[in-house]
């Protein structure tokens, strides 16, 4: 009569070959990912579950990018401007991943003149959001559950960059007049292979205004759904992320 070790232990190839599957997909093909902070708001909200794809920027060797500088098996495609990335920020360890919005590119000036942001002294495009489109954001479900944020000073915009093929990307941001902005005259110069990232939630995140420009090799993914939230707002699942 067999026991159940026995069982499991004619399955244990097949079970090895699984997780090695499942692992492989994950580590090259997508990924899922948790909001964990408010620096995305007001589109992406603490508590969402989003899936990155890990082949925008490149198909990589499985696993590499967990001890380095990922091994690519194709010329590797650069992010634009607008793109949500994960990556691997200077100030924390590589177990450490964080969600930012990619602002200037390799080569660029990036300048600010209070909250507004000049990429090689070209304003980004900004229309305020006002009116009932303003107050259905400010008070859908899950976006400050903490009651944190003074209503009455926020502002939301939709900022617009263009795109190295001549369309406009549009995407929403928030500012807080709760909050002065320490960098209202300082430009930043991005070298090679490097990116600046912000937060949409331009007055409450650690961005590059803080830890500084992100190499290309520490990106691990372009954000792509969100297919769950804590929110339980079930019109955001499955929402394509700007």
């Amino acid at each position: 009569m067999s026991s159940p070790f026995d069982f499991y232990k004619k399955q244990l190839p097949l079970i090895v070959v699984l997780l090695t599957v499942i692992l492989s997909i994950r580590s090259s093909i997508i990924e899922p990912f948790r909001i964990p902070t408010r620096s995305m708001l007001p589109g992406l909200m603490t508590g969402d579950f989003l899936f990155a794809n890990k082949m925008r920027y490149g198909f990589h060797v499985p696993f590499t990018d967990y001890f380095g500088s990922p091994v690519y098996l194709n010329e590797p495609k650069k992010p634009e401007r607008g793109d949500v990335i994960i990556f691997t920020p200077p100030e924390a360890g590589q177990e450490s991943l964080y969600i930012k919005r990619v602002v200037g590119l390799p080569g660029d000036r990036v300048h600010f003149q209070g909250k507004n942001i000049l990429i090689n002294d070209q304003p980004l495009g900004k229309i305020e959001i006002t009116g009932a489109e303003r107050d259905q954001i400010l008070n859908s479900r899950g976006f400050d559950p903490d009651h944190r944020y003074e209503v009455s000073k926020l502002h939301l915009f939709q900022e617009s960059t263009k795109l190295s093929d001549g369309q406009t990307k549009t995407y929403l941001v928030m500012e807080d007049d709760s909050y002065s902005n320490p960098n209202s005259a300082q430009e930043f110069r991005v070298p090679d292979d490097h990116y600046f990232v912000l937060g949409d939630n331009r007055d409450d995140t650690r961005d590059s205004r803080t830890f500084g420009v992100i190499s290309f090799q520490s990106i691990r993914a372009k954000a792509l759904v969100i297919w769950f939230s804590w929110n339980l707002d079930f019109k955001r699942i499955g929402k394509a992320i700007e």
